[in-house]
């Protein structure tokens, strides 16, 4: 039986503002007695979110690739919804939409009659890199204009890497005026969440529009507290969305997409694969891409990949089915060089396994 009102929230941002290491931070925070759950979904075709994000027994990962949550019919969402709270019967539900993705439709249908008695809507979250609202890029973008404007409250990330000459207040005057969130918090990776932060989040956002209705939108936009995030466990794989998808003859599938303006190129290896760490990394840097995420195993351990423009992190994961790697790219890329040029990282002993 799927239990009734379940606390949801979306957490919503574009490509590369911090949306998956954010969620990390709340399932950390996560009640130890609480089962949570997480609908992903990704722009490209090759799910990796799931992977990186890292589950356990208490937390359920469902992934849904290719965009298809925020379509206006809203099917793919009242279909992974409900499989999902059926299946995992959580304590809360946390909905992160494609970094390319129009929450807004999300959030109405969540919002339904449909909805009413087996979700308890909470309040949307927009994660915000605050460097990119001195890029018109960014501020000039109706899908990331859009993901502020549907959300209750919105984090300013990466608080650890901004520099000293960032005017927070200038950044946000970029935006047009009438964009304005009933809080707004900023964030490090080297601090824990904020308890402010995590009461906002579980304000109903019935009660929230019933107050914003009665009163008017504030002047300025005044930051709460500091907040951070930490790291997850280990993920599951048998808790991601796979697909049916059979591999090639070299035990590869190669999926691509092209929609709002950027182009996705994934690919998924078989267990055979195992890549070498020294060049695979060499091809990774040597990619001009706007997003590269991956999950891949090497001869030195299975290892997570975010890069976002020239910036690399890596993480040691405990754990992998498969290799998975995908580029999002404002131009179309050579997608057969690409995938010719990452083969060859192969590592030589697993040609013999």
């Amino acid at each position: 039986m799927i239990l009734a009102n379940i606390p949801t929230n979306v957490i919503t941002g574009f490509l590369g503002a911090g949306k998956t290491t954010f969620i990390q931070a709340l399932l950390k925070a996560k009640p130890a007695h609480e089962t949570w759950a997480v609908l992903v979904n990704e722009f490209g075709e090759i799910g990796i979110d799931a992977a990186l994000m890292q589950g356990s027994d208490s937390v359920v990962i469902r992934e849904v690739p290719g965009g298809c949550l925020c379509c206006a019919a809203g099917v793919p969402l009242q279909v992974a919804v409900t499989q999902l709270l059926a299946k995992a019967k959580p304590d809360r539900l946390i909905i992160e939409p494609t970094g390319l993705g129009h929450p807004q439709q999300i959030i109405k249908l969540l919002s339904s009659s449909q909805f009413q008695q087996l979700i308890s809507l909470q309040r949307s979250c927009c994660v915000v890199d605050p460097r990119n609202l001195l890029d018109t890029r960014y501020t000039e973008h109706d899908t990331f204009l859009n993901q502020l404007r549907s959300s209750d409250l919105w984090l300013l990330s990466k608080a650890d890497t901004w520099s000293e000459n960032l005017d927070l207040n200038a950044a946000l005057a970029m935006l047009p005026a009438e964009l304005a969130p009933s809080a707004l918090f900023r964030w490090s990776q080297q601090q824990p969440l904020d308890s402010d932060l995590l009461a906002a989040l579980q304000q109903p956002r019935a009660l929230l529009a019933s107050q914003q209705a009665k009163t008017a939108v504030p002047a300025q936009r005044a930051l709460a507290n500091d907040a951070g995030f930490g790291l997850g466990k280990a993920f599951n794989a048998s808790d991601a969305d796979e697909t049916s998808d059979d591999f090639d003859a070299s035990g590869i599938i190669f999926k691509q997409q092209h929609a709002e303006g950027h182009y996705s190129y994934g690919w998924r290896f078989s267990p055979a694969w195992i890549f070498e760490f020294a060049p695979l990394m060499a091809w990774v840097k040597a990619q001009d891409c706007e997003r590269l995420k991956a999950v891949m195993l090497t001869d030195e351990g299975v290892i997570g990949i975010n890069q976002l423009q020239q910036q690399l992190n890596l993480s040691e994961l405990d754990d992998a089915m498969e290799s998975r790697i995908e580029l999002i790219s404002r131009q179309p890329l050579d997608a057969a060089q690409l995938q010719q040029s990452l083969m060859a990282c192969r590592w030589l002993e697993s040609y013999s396994s």
